[in-house]
C-alpha cells in the first residue's frame, strides 16, 4: 500500500513537471513566432533597400524623429539585424527541441508509473 502511495506521489510530481515543460514550450513557441514575424518583416526591408538606386534618400526612425541615413549603412544594418534574428530563431529551435525531448522523457516515465499503479491495483485486495 505504501508502495502505491509513493508511486502516486511520483506520478503527481511527473505530471507537474510535464505541465511546467508545456508552459515553457508555449513561451518558447510564442517567442519563435514573434521572431519569425520580425525576420519576415526585416527580409522585406532588405528587398526594398535592394530596389533603391544609390542616390536614394533613406531615413531611420529614431524615437519620434526621422534621421537621414546612408543607403550602404542602412543595407548593412538591416542585413546584420537579419542575421541576429536568424541566430535567435536557431537558438530557440534548439531550446524547443530540448524541451520536447524532456517532455517525451516525462511522458514515458508517467506511462511507466501508471502501469505500475494499474498493476498494483489489479494485484490488490
Amino acid at each position: 500500500m505504501a508502495d502505491a502511495e509513493n508511486t502516486r506521489k511520483a506520478l503527481q510530481k511527473e505530471v507537474e513537471t510535464y505541465r511546467n515543460l508545456q508552459a515553457e514550450l508555449q513561451k518558447l513557441a510564442k517567442g519563435k513566432q514573434e521572431l519569425t514575424a520580425r525576420f519576415t518583416e526585416t527580409e522585406t526591408v532588405v528587398e526594398e533597400l535592394k530596389l533603391l538606386d544609390d542616390e536614394a534618400n533613406v531615413f531611420k526612425a529614431v524615437g519620434p524623429v526621422l534621421v537621414k541615413q546612408d543607403l550602404v549603412e542602412a543595407r548593412s544594418n538591416v542585413s546584420n539585424r537579419l542575421e541576429f534574428i536568424k541566430k535567435d530563431i536557431d537558438r530557440l529551435d534548439v531550446q524547443i527541441k530540448g524541451v520536447e525531448s524532456k517532455m517525451l522523457d516525462r511522458e514515458k516515465e508517467m506511462m511507466k508509473l501508471q502501469r505500475k499503479l494499474q498493476g498494483g491495483a489489479a494485484a490488490g485486495p
